[in-house]
């Protein structure tokens, strides 16, 4: 413990890297601080002003966890409302001397938002957005935050809604309004992959080879079926795609950042 309001940019200032996550949403960003003016901006932006004496209720709304260079944790902290610190000092929180300076330091590093509540988030309101119409009225019920069982009534009465060619079109481009390559996404992203979970993959191939599909198809198809584990037989209908749009659904994950599985890798290129 301490009472020095320079003590955190000491240890701050040895960190080859931080890992920063939203607490009550679903955004987390790796930030390389080997790079020296990414690394001054940060500590810049965490400048504490003083030690008032105070320890805020809630749980914040910022994780921040700093690594060495071998990817050890050196310390963590937690941001609150956007204008102090929880961390290791004697007298409670750390008041920055510019809250609004570290907010644009994480937008400028990949963490817009960080203080908006859930139904504020740009993402949700951009998954909304792209939902089928004919789901509009569900929306309540398939934008939660809580996983959605595969045979939930909603998720059956969503597959009557959304059937057919255009169907399949509309639930794959969809699927690709989501946050893509974070490394949490919310629960109600599962849903297209149950919608479709049943699709023939003839029918999904069928979407993909329509006048109308697009990238943003592909990247919803890609996701389907190489990310997600929603499929019954995922690897068999990898396989069974023709080879131009295994390459294109390729394209669209390395586009999107998604983490190809090895065996479909393997797949998509043993065409």
């Amino acid at each position: 413990m301490t009472t020095d309001v320079r003590a955190l940019d000491a240890v701050v200032s040895t960190a080859s890297s931080v890992r920063i996550s939203e607490v009550e949403w679903y955004r987390e960003v790796v930030v390389d601080l080997t790079i020296p003016a990414t690394l001054d901006g940060l500590r810049a932006a965490l400048e504490i002003s003083s030690l008032p004496g105070y320890v805020c209720a809630c749980i914040g709304q910022v994780w921040f966890e700093f690594l060495d260079g071998q990817g050890e944790r050196i310390t963590t902290f937690r941001l609150h409302h956007g204008v102090s610190l929880a961390w290791q000092w004697d007298s409670g929180h750390g008041e920055l001397k510019d809250g609004a300076e570290l907010l644009r330091w994480l937008a400028d590093n990949g963490l817009p938002g960080a203080l908006l509540g859930s139904h504020e988030r740009p993402e949700r309101l951009a998954w909304i957005a792209a939902m089928p119409p004919a789901l509009a009225e569900h929306t309540g019920d398939l934008v939660g935050h809580w996983p959605t069982p595969v045979d939930s009534k909603r998720i059956v009465e969503a597959r009557k809604r959304v059937d057919g060619l255009e169907g399949v079109l509309q639930v794959l481009r969809w699927c690709a309004a989501g946050m893509g390559n974070a490394t949490k996404t919310p629960p109600y992203e599962d849903v297209p992959g149950l919608i479709l979970r049943e699709t023939p993959i003839a029918e999904i191939v069928q979407a993909l080879e329509s006048p109308e599909a697009d990238e943003r198809h592909d990247a919803g198809a890609a996701r389907i079926l190489l990310v997600e584990k929603s499929r019954v037989k995922q690897r068999m209908d990898v396989a069974r795609l023709p080879k131009p749009i295994r390459a294109r659904i390729r394209q669209a994950a390395q586009a999107k950042g998604y983490e190809v599985p090895q065996w479909a890798e393997r797949l998509l290129l043993n065409a």
